[in-house]
């Protein structure tokens, strides 16, 4: 299946960290007809050029050192100003734990080696028909996904029947019912149509881990922890899914279980040189071990300085060593790329009140409950800033 000719002016960028193969995929983007190629041989390279120059398609291997692709996939998706990036991975093996990690934040495709060029061309080709030519009811959820964002409520509802009047027993309407709800208020209709999303489709992950996401605003941790353990059965690869779990096993009084499954992610993720020195540094912020876990997580920085849940460690490991300015500098990079972060400026509150800064931790603390209303814990922390304070909510 050939590229249409439309598509071939697309900035496209190579990442693989075998010359040879970077080669043999540079040539074949060439023989279809590419004309706007780059490579890169590692994660960190090819995001310097995704920040520095405009690029529409990655290719990108999945095994690589320091960053995989997956998290650069992730990494990059995170950005907004990065959405409209299309991914097809090239791997050796497409394992269950990587596919569903990709397809969580939205993978578009995979080729396994060894491959012939039609192969990789046919890929490509249904990665771009797909962006540029949607199906119906993907062209209503798309719309739908941008009203959500821009919380135009009554025309993401409008967006989101006009899917249903199509498929109307498909999960991720039902799941879009969820969010809609939940972002009306209604918890209990929330809680409903994400948990017959599940019953429909019984491994729609972002599902569960809307579901424990909801619980733990909640103050519900013992449900919160149950659906987050069942997101990441399915979906072990998430880091940050991963240190939700390890926090809420923390609250819960179950240390022991949030050190096992942080030792059995850092064996599992030991080719991910930076994911894997993340989860260290976060372990020894567990035990307290602080300087410690500190020069870990700026390690782990160093290969992969866009990674939001990396930074929030970063963070807080700066406040645990008595390092505030650090640390809201760190928060302070993460807000230009997640604005509306509720944890973050929840954390950005926090730091203002280890520092004695009442009127900022205030104003931060209100921007988070602005951003998720919903959240026990953030509530309480207002409340309790508003009658020692004596501001009004």
């Amino acid at each position: 299946m050939a590229v249409p000719l439309q598509y071939l002016k697309l900035n496209c960028l190579v990442v693989e960290d075998e010359s040879t193969m970077r080669a043999t995929l540079n040539n074949m983007l060439t023989r279809m007809g590419f004309v706007n190629i780059v490579t890169a041989e590692n994660g960190k390279k090819a995001l310097d050029l995704i920040r520095s120059r405009p690029v529409d398609l990655v290719v990108c291997d999945v095994n690589m050192p320091e960053i995989t692709g997956v998290e650069l996939f992730k990494t990059v998706k995170k950005d907004r100003r990065y959405e409209h990036l299309l991914f097809v991975f090239v791997t050796a093996e497409a394992t269950r734990q990587v596919v569903a990690r990709a397809a969580e934040d939205g993978g578009e495709a995979y080729v396994i080696k060894p491959f012939v060029m039609a192969t990789l061309e046919d890929k490509i080709v249904k990665v771009l028909e797909k962006k540029h030519k949607p199906d119906p009811v993907e062209a209503h959820l798309r719309s739908y996904r941008l009203h959500m964002e821009a919380k135009e409520l009554q025309q993401a509802e409008a967006a989101l029947f006009q899917a249903a009047a199509i498929a109307p027993e498909a999960a991720k309407i039902l799941f879009g019912l969820g969010q809609l709800a939940h972002a009306r208020g209604d918890l209990n209709g929330a809680i409903g149509q994400y948990k017959e999303a599940i019953t429909r489709h019984p491994l729609f992950v972002k599902a569960y881990n809307a579901m424990g996401e909801l619980y733990e605003d909640l103050g519900d941790l013992r449900s919160a922890v149950t659906y987050y353990e069942k997101a990441h059965e399915i979906s072990p690869a998430n880091t940050e899914r991963l240190l939700a779990l390890v926090r809420l096993f923390h609250k819960t009084g179950d240390g022991k279980k949030a050190e096992s499954i942080l030792k059995e992610a850092i064996a599992d993720t030991r080719q991910d040189i930076s994911t894997s020195a993340h989860l260290m540094g976060v372990m020894y912020l567990a035990q307290n071990e602080n300087e410690k876990a500190l020069e870990m997580l700026r390690k782990a920085y160093e290969m992969n300085p866009a990674d939001i849940s990396l930074l929030q460690s970063l963070a807080e490991a700066y406040r645990k060593t008595g390092r505030p300015a650090e640390a809201l500098e760190t928060y302070a990079h993460i807000i230009r790329i997640a604005p509306d972060n509720a944890d973050v400026h929840y954390s950005i509150g926090k730091t203002y009140l280890e520092m004695g800064e009442k009127s900022k931790a205030a104003e931060a603390i209100k921007r988070a409950w602005e951003l998720n209303p919903f959240s026990k814990e953030i509530t309480v922390a207002l409340k309790a800033l508003a009658q020692q304070g004596g501001f009004s909510l």
